[in-house]
């Protein structure tokens, strides 16, 4: 009975269909992590913010319409004078008179229209650069994931790639133990060779262990970029060739390729409008108005309310004459920010020329060091496959095997980890001629 609980548990344990595992290229890793990644969806909704600020700004030259009403009960009525002139000519002194009904109401419906008013128009163009700031904010966003993206993508390559590198290593070793366990038997060695080859076995279980953990900790930050949940089953790219490709630049570099430029750029525009918009404030403002609307009076006493319309157009202006010099102190203040930001821009154009330098420099030097540690990995690999032959043939002993194993693994670590140097020197050169959303 026992017996049939266990087929039964395997059956059903294979009918089972497994998650399988993803595999994601990098440029599947930047496509994904530019349209899912909650960074860049949060940038995005700042765009949409700023167009909305764009219409509300623009809205405000469209025509505002307005609904009032009064309802009054007088408990006194508000007393005027008349000359009594106006009654008597040549008489003189006032008449004090109480005019109207307890009951009073208006109701009104206002029309107005702007006709002119810069300082509303020169904001409406300050809102539209702001907007502008808003998708090049986005954009800087997107540049900035997908360096992420692509710097953990290319750790992850070469962490896969050594462990690839450090089983088959381990497997080797485990021939060689086996081999050697049989010439023990023989009496060719004796037991201790075996111990030595297996402290190096586990010496390098050990970093195939320190890297798995590694490699986990990698593919959770691209999970985390790419808006996959913690559990999804994820994996890169492992059967690449690094292998250096020739050296490439950009001659035609431009400074204004870089976002952070463009940025400052409409930063300066912005600070210039506001500086206008502030001396528009001296123009006056001119709109059309018109009102429709009734007037009623009443007595409740005499059952006596009655209504009577009323309508008017014309003209509405306002000047500002004098404000205390405000307006001189708020365009100083904008001039200075000018001054500043110009002095960032500056700043910035040295940055990005010292960060093309330095990424330019590491590209030469990385890619003859992959030249270079590549030669010297295949040097160690045939030195261990000689050194291995004649271990079994017992030309040479256990210690210059581990030595050669030591070697290769060496070698094979400094080879991956020129090459992740070499892609990191490209990425950022790419980030620093503004070229990385069309490199990657």
């Amino acid at each position: 009975m026992r017996s049939k609980l266990v087929i039964l548990t395997l059956v059903m344990a294979l009918a089972i269909p497994t998650q399988a595992q993803k595999v994601y290229s990098l440029m599947e890793c930047v496509k994904r992590a530019q349209e899912e990644n909650l960074e860049v969806s949060n940038s995005q909704y700042d765009q949409l913010l700023y167009d909305q600020q764009v219409k509300e700004v623009k809205r405000s030259a469209l025509p505002q319409v307005g609904f009032g009403a009064e309802y009054k009960i007088y408990t006194q009525l508000p007393t005027t004078v008349i000359p009594l002139s106006a009654f008597q000519p040549g008489e003189e002194g006032y008449s004090e008179a109480a005019f109207g009904t307890d009951h009073q109401s208006n109701y009104s419906l206002h029309l107005e229209q702007v006709i002119f008013n810069p300082t509303l128009f020169v904001g409406i163009k300050a809102a539209n650069t702001a907007a502008q700031m808003g998708e090049l904010q986005y954009k800087q966003t997107k540049e900035n994931i997908t360096y992420q993206v692509a710097s953990n993508y290319f750790n992850a390559q070469v962490i896969a790639e050594q462990i690839s590198m450090l089983k088959e290593n381990s497997r080797t070793l485990d021939t060689l133990i086996n081999s050697t366990r049989l010439m023990q038997e023989s009496g060719l060695v004796n037991h201790t060779d075996v111990s030595r080859l297996k402290i190096n076995q586990s010496k390098l279980d050990n970093q195939i262990a320190t890297l798995s953990a590694n490699y986990d900790y990698v593919l959770n930050s691209l999970r985390l970029l790419l808006n996959l949940s913690a559990d999804a089953e994820f994996a890169v790219v492992t059967d690449f060739n690094p292998t250096p490709t020739p050296l490439e630049s950009n001659e035609a570099f431009d400074y204004q390729d870089r976002t952070e430029l463009q940025l400052l750029d409409k930063q300066k525009e912005v600070l210039h409008l506001q500086e206008k918009q502030i001396q528009a404030g001296y123009l006056p403002n001119i709109s059309a108005v018109g009102t429709y609307g009734f007037m009623g009076f009443g007595q409740p006493d005499q059952d006596f309310y009655e209504h009577y319309d009323f309508s008017y157009v014309g003209l509405k202006a306002s000047w500002l004459l004098f404000d205390g010099f405000t307006k001189t102190a708020q365009t100083a203040q904008k001039r200075i920010e000018q001054k500043q930001l110009e002095s960032s821009m500056e700043l910035t154009r040295r940055s990005i020329e010292n960060e093309r330098i330095n990424a330019l420099s590491k590209l030469r030097v990385h890619h003859q060091e992959v030249i270079n540690q590549k030669q010297s990995m295949e040097l160690a690999s045939q030195v261990y496959n000689d050194i291995k032959l004649q271990y079994s043939e017992g030309v040479v002993g256990v210690q210059e095997i581990i030595e050669s194993e030591n070697e290769l693994t060496e070698s094979q670590t400094n080879y991956l980890n020129s090459w992740v140097h070499l892609q990191q020197a490209k990425l950022d050169l790419a980030k620093a001629e503004g070229a990385l959303l069309n490199d990657y």
